[in-house]
């Protein structure tokens, strides 16, 4: 399955998109305490990589669109959930690395830490008209994931 949005980056769009994601996820992967726990840490990660790029890549401009594509693909007992966030903004001059760990009254990168862990794959790709957000995150029947982190 795959879906194709465009989201102006008024929070009002932000939010709409984000539920519509959230109610696809539920749909597909179920809605047992386990499973919806696996998919609000997903979102978690959606949400901080569109925040991500509203702060850095479109400083605040709220008159930016995004434009994001959700697959998911089914293998056997895994259901693979990708997310292509797709920004217009001026290219992210160095690859971001997550840190190996955050101290406790760290400011900075913990959205970044928190989703390498919650992550399978995760990556930001220069364009030369923007930038690639990629999230992959692997479910397992009844709500597992397949991330070892």
């Amino acid at each position: 399955m795959i879906f194709q949005f465009t989201v102006q980056c008024t929070e009002s769009e932000i939010l709409a998109f984000e539920k519509e994601v959230m109610d696809i996820l539920s749909r597909v992967l179920g809605s047992s305490s386990d499973a919806l726990m696996r998919i609000h840490e997903f979102h978690f990660c959606i949400h901080e990589s569109i925040l991500n790029i509203l702060q850095h890549t479109y400083k605040w401009d709220m008159f930016q669109k995004l434009e994001i594509r959700l697959q998911i693909t089914e293998e056997g007992e895994k259901r693979i959930c990708e997310v292509t966030i797709r920004d217009f903004g001026p290219p992210v001059p160095k690859k971001l690395v997550p840190p190996d760990s955050v101290d406790r009254f760290q400011m900075r990168k913990r959205g970044l830490y928190m989703m390498s862990k919650i992550l399978d794959e995760f990556s930001l790709t220069p364009q030369s008209d923007g930038n690639v957000t990629y999230l992959k995150k692997i479910f397992y029947d009844g709500g597992g994931s397949g991330s070892s982190h």
